[in-house]
């Protein structure tokens, strides 16, 4: 079958099949209808290789509390009343497997065994949150991993009858400035760790140390961007597409010539026009503090460096909520800064903080 993006299909899928059902449902039932959560589909970055699995059509009903107790009923209501097929891709899926994945496959007979999650809405951001939207703290802000923030708010909402999932999307769009701050203080704090080590790579002649190192620095270089930009910085496997979308093209080609550079000089060079190219738009960020940096050597050693540490005070200083203001910076944006998919949608972040 051929290809087309799941927004674009669901939003039809939507519009011709569910919304009139749930309407035949119950015209009175208040409710709203969005695809949102995993899969790259949400995201818009979905091929056919997405179609094996997890993609189709599909979306999410949320209804409020005082129609939490027809949820089941709903489910039941589309698998007895959805065609089985939809603009050519089945909307029947397979029992999820050990994985807990699902795929589509031909409906034969009998009901339809779709994929349309129906949740009570408070209880749907509570489960991924674990916090009430409404009442979030600079601490909650920072006990949540950002790529639960990206399944949040990107994706699409079909119908608001609720008048709540634009609302709260829209509270989730991006942090309040002083996590901003906090965060942007803790990358350019992983910068001033191991800036230095660069030119102790080019003194041995390490490449392969060398280009460890720069792969870490442009990493994080390429994060604080998408904090600039107020951007969820999703997980590694869209990291470098959503980065396409910052509109940063210049700097992306500078971390390009980084990674790509096998003159050890050359590098180390590379790497501080990159750290000075990302302070550009840092500098034109409202609300973000201005700072004048210029490439230096590292106390008395030939090391050329962006001395991060004295970017890092000024984030801090600019920072004006209480609870933030003293806070240990190695443990924020663990989830960007370990790297590891295992920190994406994990609970660790707020335990740690919590602890």
């Amino acid at each position: 079958m051929p290809f087309l993006p799941g927004l674009t299909l669901n939003e039809c899928y939507y519009t011709e099949i569910v919304g009139p059902l749930m309407k035949q449902f119950d015209a009175s039932l208040c409710y709203s209808a969005s695809l949102i959560g995993y899969g790259s589909d949400v995201l818009g970055y979905d091929n056919a290789t997405s179609m094996d699995h997890n993609w189709g059509p599909r979306m999410q009903i949320f209804v409020g509390k005082s129609a939490a107790g027809r949820m089941e009923e709903i489910k039941a209501y589309l698998r007895a009343h959805l065609p089985g097929e939809f603009m050519g891709f089945s909307t029947h899926f397979s029992a999820k497997g050990p994985d807990g994945t699902q795929h589509m496959e031909p409906h034969l007979s009998g009901e339809v065994n779709h994929l349309i999650e129906v949740y009570e809405i408070d209880a749907y951001f509570a489960e991924l949150l674990h916090r009430d939207v409404a009442q979030l703290t600079c601490l909650d802000w920072l006990c949540i991993p950002e790529q639960r923030l990206v399944e949040l708010t990107r994706g699409r909402v079909f119908h608001d009858g609720l008048g709540r999932l634009n609302a709260m999307r829209s509270t989730l769009r991006y942090y309040p400035l002083d996590v901003k701050l906090i965060k942007l203080a803790a990358y350019w704090t992983c910068v001033s760790n191991e800036e230095a080590f660069v030119g102790r790579a080019v003194e041995f002649g390490d490449l392969v140390g060398l280009k460890l190192l720069a792969g870490r620095l442009v990493n994080m270089m390429l994060k604080i961007c998408f904090e600039l930009k107020e951007v969820y910085t999703p997980y590694s496997k869209w990291f470098s597409r959503a980065f396409d979308e910052l509109g940063l093209p210049e700097i992306k080609a500078q971390a390009l010539e980084v990674l790509t550079g096998n003159e050890p000089a050359v590098i180390e060079r590379k790497l501080s026009d990159l750290y000075l190219a990302v302070l550009a738009p840092q500098n034109a960020c409202a609300g973000v503090p201005r700072v004048e940096r210029a490439i230096s050597n590292y106390y008395n050693r030939p090391y050329k460096v962006v001395m991060a540490g004295e970017i890092v005070n000024g984030l801090r200083a600019a920072i004006t909520d209480e609870g933030l203001k003293g806070i240990d910076l190695t443990l924020i944006g663990l989830d960007n800064k370990l790297d590891s998919s295992d920190f994406t949608n994990a609970d660790v972040l707020g335990k740690i903080l919590r602890d």
